[in-house]
Formats: structure tokens, sequence, C-alpha cells
């Protein structure tokens, strides 16, 4: 995620919560909760509601047009992009995420400055002497009750706490031995984690303080019916009330702060009452308003993913209708298509299976030169789990440029790894990972099932295990190993639309030592060709590889091995409605190596392609790659 899109989403978070807490800050009075504990449960969830907010809903993914770009590559130097131009104004993105950085690194210092003075204040207290069975300790360092502490939970009291009255110290002990037995210091510590994540929110701060509010209010509630003193309770606070205050603790609460003392004395003198069936009805009704409020102000501020780069040819605009996409091939506009003029809109209905992946497309309207294409496209595409079964329509719009563009498709020659000498020498480290066309969540899911990362010694041998890791996550992605400038690897991983660049493609396979580096080479969607006739769809080799339910090794030809011959022998091929080879023809290769691919690729056989629910006929290209490694 970009810093532009994190401070972007940040912002909307910032309104949905603020919405929220304004909405859910009239539930109370609405519902009328008079009892403490029912407005201090109230305001938790509201808090909690506020931190989920970003997982209510799916994130909104726009899919942007990319402009078409040649990237050219060899073995030996990197891939040569443009320089981006300078940006010589204020980096005021940059400031903005060091302010938020700086803000949380502050409010973590302050908590654990906070529970270090707790424990110094501990170590350097005297025990004092009670009835209570409970750590009650004097220390100078507090000028009122202090309680902290799990698994070992003591009650600070000031010095002065001895000459109180005995109903009042009975008061005050009380509503401390209340904190623990409900465990309300592991509370506040959560609460001052959020306070420091959202530190910056005044809405957080707010909610924080009902919290406080409501639990001190619920604790004297449950002290006045314990003891049955009002009166002294009320004296006890107001004598603590009359001693200076010291520095607020953050990790510990307080018996007393002045700005609740009003608050909390109307509400000793007030006596509001709830039954259990009212409290657990009002509860409830808020839970449902919280909910609804949550679903309104995300549905109208949502929060936005990576955008996904899609090359679509230009005058190509797609719409999902509110679908989320993990990727999806590109849309090309038919050249015949062009020179007529003929433009329109596509209509077609996706059936989906388990995984999201579409089993099944069809046409509902649009015009005949342009359908062919979109179903080229669509049985590519690859939507998230949350549409997985469901059935989805596409509307793609066509619109002929007034002059068409001069189309020209070229292939790039792939880079090969090529690896001299014994296996040893042709270990590198992998210096960098680059994927494209995956959303954020599916990149990290992704890295995470790779069996290499950042920094490992890799040889040839890992090269393989790498590929088929990457199709295992997805049949549609490609791993390529590119050497970089300074002779160690780069792993890129793309799905069909984003290795797609304006019809050139570059990948790259490795193998074990001695052997074939076996597999298959994608290439992308081309133009229709004399051997794609009508009825036939052309499917590149990136996403046909995906298919593969048999696939016999190639060998290596001992001729070839002998004279040290290596290369790519890339094949034409005709895939039957079967899913078998029914034709293959050679389009570049060397002589002693066709025979040997020839053999191999006749016995593979693919899952069947569907066109409108009907298997079809599949023109597509593969490539077999023999690399020698002694």
């Amino acid at each position: 995620m970009t810093t532009s899109v994190f401070l972007n989403n940040l912002a909307l978070y910032s309104l949905q919560i603020a919405l929220l807490v304004a909405l859910g800050a009239i539930v109370p009075l609405v519902l009328h909760m008079r009892a403490p504990r029912a407005r201090l449960a109230f305001w938790q969830i509201l808090l909690v509601a506020c931190v989920a907010l970003p997982l209510i809903r799916p994130w909104r993914q726009e899919v942007v047009t990319a402009p078409a770009v040649a990237t050219f590559t060899t073995p030996f130097s990197s891939a040569y992009t443009p320089a981006a131009p300078l940006h010589r104004g204020f980096p005021w993105r940059d400031a903005a995420l060091w302010t938020l950085a700086a803000g949380v690194a502050a409010r973590l210092l302050w908590l654990a400055i906070g529970l270090a003075r707790l424990r110094r204040y501990r170590m350097h207290s005297e025990p004092f002497d009670t009835a209570y069975d409970a750590d009650i300790r004097v220390s100078p360092d507090v000028s009122g009750p202090v309680t902290f502490g799990v698994f070992n939970p003591v009650i600070l009291v000031p010095p002065h706490f001895a000459d109180l009255d005995a109903p009042m110290q009975q008061a005050i002990l009380c509503h401390e031995i209340l904190h623990i037995e409900r465990r309300d210091w592991l509370f506040t510590m959560a609460e001052e984690l959020v306070r420091a994540a959202l530190w910056f929110h005044p809405a957080v701060w707010w909610v924080l303080g009902q919290i406080h509010l409501t639990r001190e209010q619920a604790v004297d509630r449950r002290v006045i019916e314990v003891t049955e003193a009002r009166g002294p309770y009320v004296d006890a606070l107001l004598a603590m009330a009359g001693v200076r205050p010291q520095l607020d603790l953050a990790p510990a609460p307080l018996f007393l702060r002045k700005r609740h003392l009003k608050h909390r004395v109307v509400e000793i003198f007030q006596e509001a009452n709830m039954s259990r069936k009212s409290l657990i009805s009002a509860l409830a009704a808020g839970v449902a308003m919280v909910a609804a409020a949550c679903w309104l102000v995300t549905g109208a501020l949502p929060l936005a993913a990576a955008p996904q780069v899609v090359a679509d040819a230009p005058g190509v605009a797609v719409n999902v209708n509110g679908a989320q996409l993990m990727h999806r091939s590109a849309i090309m506009y038919p050249g015949d298509a062009i020179e007529k003029g003929i433009s329109g809109t596509v209509v077609a209905q996706v059936k989906l299976d388990a995984n999201g992946e579409v089993t099944d497309a069809t046409v509902q309207s649009g015009p005949e030169e342009l359908r062919k294409t979109v179903l080229q496209s669509v049985l590519n595409w690859h939507f998230m789990k949350d549409s997985a079964g469901a059935t989805r329509t596409v509307t793609v719009e066509f619109n002929a440029p007034p002059h068409p563009p001069l189309q020209q498709f070229a292939r790039m020659a792939r880079p090969t790894v090529i690896t001299g000498g014994n296996a040893a020498s042709a270990t590198r480290v992998l210096r960098d990972i680059e994927v494209s066309g995956l959303s954020d969540q599916a990149k990290n899911d992704l890295l995470t099932q790779l069996p290499v990362h950042i920094g490992d010694t890799i040889g040839p041998d890992q090269f393989m295990p790498v590929m088929e890791a990457a199709r295992k996550f997805d049949p549609h992605v490609s791993a390529v190993f590119v050497p970089n400038r300074s002779g160690d690897y780069t792993l890129r991983i793309t799905t069909p639309g984003a290795g797609v660049m304006g019809g050139i493609s570059s990948s790259v396979v490795g193998g074990a030592p001695g052997g074939v580096l076996g597999g298959i080479v994608g290439s992308v969607p081309a133009p229709q060709s004399a051997a794609c006739a009508p009825g036939r769809i052309a499917v590149g080799g990136d996403v046909q590889s995906g298919k593969l339910a048999s696939q016999t090794k190639p060998e290596y030809p001992p001729l070839a091995r002998q004279a040290r011959i290596s290369g790519v022998v890339e094949l034409s091929a005709i895939i039957g409605k079967d899913g078998r080879v029914a034709n293959l023809s050679v389009v570049k290769g060397h002589p002693l190596l066709v025979q040997a691919a020839l053999e191999a690729v006749k016995d593979w056989v693919y899952q069947p392609t569907l066109l409108n629910g009907q298997p079809a006929e599949v023109c597509t290209t593969i490539d077999v790659n023999f690399t020698l490694a002694e």
C-alpha cells in the first residue's frame, strides 16, 4: 500500500470513527440507559466497534488501466525504467507519516514510563496493616489510592490515608478491591493501547473518558450496595478531592479525578436502577444500533485497497459491478473492429468456482465483433473468495478511437538463467521479490507460501519448487528468476493482467542440474492467427499451463548434451475439447532439441476450457526450456 493510499484510508477511517461516535453518543439517551454498568458496557462496545471498522466491509479496490509499456530484460542487465520526475515540493505525506508514528511512540513511551513509576512506587512502599485480604501498601509518592497489577495486584494509598476515619477507609478500600475483582486494570491497559494507536482522534479520547467515568460510577454503586454507607463514601470522595493532585498515572485508574467528582456524586444520590431484563434489552438494542451505524458509515466512506493495474487496450472500459477481483487479464480491442469503427457495450455473465476462478462465461449482449475478445479475457479472471460460487455480471464498454492506432505486436527474447560449471557456482543470493497484479493481502499470502525469502542463497534446484508454489497459490501467475547487475537474482511474480504490457511478455524458468529446466514459459494472448480458427479461443501459455492435468517431462537429448546445446523450443499447439493436444507445430528451436520437446508435449493433458458452457478448442503456445548444468 502506497503512502498516499494509506493516508487517504486513515482520513476516511477517522471520519468513520467520528460519525460512529456521533451516532453512538445519542444511543444511551434514546434507550434511557440509567444504570452505570449498562452505559459502561455500551461505551466499551462502541470503542471495540471503532477499532473494528476496517474489518466490517471488504475494502474497495479499483482496477486502474495502465498505459502500454514495453520492458526489455536481458540475462545480465536489469530492466530499464525511465526515471520518475523529481518532486520538489514539501514532502507533506512523509511528514504526516512521521508525525503519526512519533505520536504513537510518544504515547507508548508515556505508558512505559508510567509502568516504571508504578513499579518504583511499589518497591518504595510500606505494608499497611488491615484486615483485608489484599496487598495494601503506603506510598509517599501517590496523592490518592491507586490500584494496579494482574497476578499480584497491589493497592497504594497515600500516608494521610491512616488519618481518615475507619468508615471512610473501609469505603475507599472496598472501592479498590472491587477494581481488583473486576480485573479493571487489564481493561485500562487495553484502552491505553487504543489511545496510543489513535492518539490523534478526539472522538476516541471522548469515548475513553466516558468509559473511565462510567467504570468509576459502576464501582461507586457497588460499594454503596456492599457497605450500605452512602455518607462516609461521599465524605471519602470529598476528602480525596481536597488533596493536591499529582500527575495521573496512565496505566492505573486513580480513585478520583476531580473532573469526575460532580458526576459521581450526582450519580450516587440519583439511585437510578434498571432491572436485569431492562438492562439486557437496552444493551441488545444498543448493539443493534451500533452495528447498523457501522454498516452505514463504512458504506458511505469505504476504505480503498491498493489499485489493480491492468493494461487494457485504449478505448476499453471494464465494470465488474461491485465485485472484488484478485486479478484479471487485459482486454484487447480487436484490430478489425477498430478498422471498421465498431463500438458498443458487451455484457457477460461469469460463473465462479469455490476458489473464485471463472469456470464458464456467457455473453448476453453486445456487437458480435467484440464478444470473443471479452470471453477470452474473462475466462482467465480470478475473483476474491467472497464471490466464490456466485454468478457475476461484467460490462465492457468499447469506444473505437477516431484514428485507428498503429498496432504493433512484438515478441521479446526471453531471458534464460545460464548455469555454467558446477551447481555450487550457479548459486546466487535472492535480492528482491517483485509481485505485480495482486492485492496487498493476496501478495502477503503468496509470500508466506514461497519456499524462498529475500537474502536466501538459491541455486537451480530451487527454481522449480518456487514455480510450483506460485502456481499452487494461483494457476495464473508466473514466477521469473532474472539475474540483476550485481549477479544475484530478482524473483518476479506476475499475473496475466500485470505481466502483459502492450502485448509483450518476459519469463524464465529453471530446473535441476544436468536436466531439463522444465515446464512452460508463458506467453500472452496473441492476435488472432490463421491457426486459431473460428470456434477456437486463444489462451496465453501462462494461463493454459495452470490447467495442466498431466505432464510428461522432456528428456534431454544425449547428442544435445554432448554438444552443449541449450535453448528454448517454442511450439504452437491446439488443445482439443477433451483437453488433449490435437496438433503441434514448431515455431522455433534447435533441431537437436525439437524432437524431445514434441515427444513430451504431445502426451500432455489439460482440463477442458469452457465457452458458453460448452468445451472449446484452444490455441496456445508452449515453450520448453532446455538448460545445461554440469
